[in-house]
C-alpha cells in the first residue's frame, strides 16, 4: 500500500516503446505433492487462488483476481504478510522476519488474529498470498495474458511454473 501511494503521488508517464506481452498458447501445469499451479490461455490476466492451512482460524480460503486498472489497489495491495505466533522464534533463529511487527504483519495464534486492529479485509490472508503470487509472476519481466489457477501456491512452485512455461516455447509467444 505505501508503494502504491508513493507511485500515485509521483505520477506515471506513458512510455514510447510498445509493451511486450506474453500470450499463453496452451495449458501448463506444475505439481508438488498436493500443491499445484497452472496457467492457460486467456484474453486477460486473472488468477484463482486457494489456500488451505491446518489451522482453525484460517482453514480453506479462495480469492479470484481479475486485473483491471484499479483491482491491484482496491483488492490486494493492503494485504499484510502473516505468520503464526508459535513460528516467530524459529523465524528469528533463521535470520528472517527481522523487520516484522504487529504494525506490518498479521500474527495468528490458537485464538485468532492477535493484532488489535484486526484484519484489513475479512479474507486478508488469502489476499496476501494473492499479492505474493502476483509479485512472483511479474518476476517473469512481462505482463502475461493468461488465467492462473493455484492451490497452496508459494514462491518455490510459482517459480517452477514460470521455468516450466518458458522452457516450452510452444506454450507462449511474445506479442
Amino acid at each position: 500500500e505505501p508503494f502504491v501511494f508513493l507511485i500515485e503521488c509521483a505520477g506515471v508517464e506513458t512510455q514510447n516503446k510498445p509493451r511486450q506481452i506474453v500470450e499463453i498458447l496452451k495449458k501448463v501445469r506444475v505439481e508438488d505433492g498436493d500443491k499445484f499451479v497452472e496457467v492457460e490461455p486467456s484474453r486477460d490476466f486473472s488468477i484463482d487462488l486457494h489456500i488451505d492451512f491446518n489451522h482453525d482460524q484460517i482453514k480453506n480460503q479462495t480469492f479470484d483476481y481479475h486485473s483491471t486498472l484499479t483491482s491491484f489497489k482496491n483488492d490486494v495491495c493492503r494485504a499484510r504478510t502473516f505468520c503464526f505466533k508459535n513460528e516467530i522464534d524459529q523465524l528469528h533463529k533463521m535470520g528472517l522476519a527481522k523487520g516484522g511487527s504487529l504494525d506490518n504483519a498479521i500474527v495468528v495464534d490458537d485464538d485468532g488474529v492477535i493484532n488489535k486492529e484486526g484484519l484489513r479485509y475479512a479474507d486478508e490472508l488469502v489476499r496476501h498470498k494473492m499479492l505474493d503470487f502476483i509479485g512472483d509472476i511479474y518476476l517473469a519481466g512481462y505482463y502475461i495474458l493468461g488465467h492462473f489457477n493455484a492451490s497452496k501456491a508459494g514462491h518455490g512452485i510459482n517459480n517452477k511454473l514460470l521455468r516450466t512455461l518458458f522452457a516450452d516455447e510452444s506454450a507462449w509467444r511474445i506479442v
